[in-house]
């Protein structure tokens, strides 16, 4: 099964309220979502962000540890699947100090996966980067899971 998350910023007035408008926001061709990336506009994340997530812990008092991942005011999919999170503009600059503040070696510790480090230092990198930009020009950040 293949999983991957996508993350979109965008001005918060541009933030669909509904499932309808996240999936038409979504439903492009595949080179609009890769030049979105290349852009700097969007990240995303084929594989480990649930180890990513992981890697965060343990939870600030915030909970920031869960922004540049999972959380969010979530959207409801009623058909059931799962749905999309938006952050608001003062989440993502939440996450944003969150990412430039942490260090990914040292919450790594002394895991053995080289594999999996190497990927997730990767991930983590465009992250930081990503929210990073996303804050810097006052943006929401809208998530869209796939599983």
């Amino acid at each position: 099964m293949s999983m991957w998350m996508y993350l979109q910023a965008l001005p918060a007035s541009a933030v669909p309220a509904d499932q309808t408008g996240c999936d038409a926001l979504f439903d492009v061709e595949f080179d609009e979502l890769r030049r979105r990336v290349l852009a700097g506009e969007a990240v995303w994340l084929t594989q480990g962000f649930f180890q990513l997530n992981e890697v965060y812990w343990p939870r600030t008092d915030h909970g920031d540890c869960e922004l540049p991942v999972f959380s969010g005011r979530h959207i409801e999919d009623p058909g059931g699947g799962p749905g999309h999170t938006v952050l608001a503009p003062e989440e993502v600059a939440r996450a944003a100090a969150f990412l430039e503040r942490v260090s990914f070696p040292a919450l790594w510790g002394d895991r053995t996966d080289a594999d999996l480090r190497d990927r997730l230092a990767a991930d983590h990198e465009e992250l930081r980067a990503f929210y990073g930009r996303a804050a810097a020009r006052g943006l929401s950040v809208l998530k869209h899971f796939s599983f």
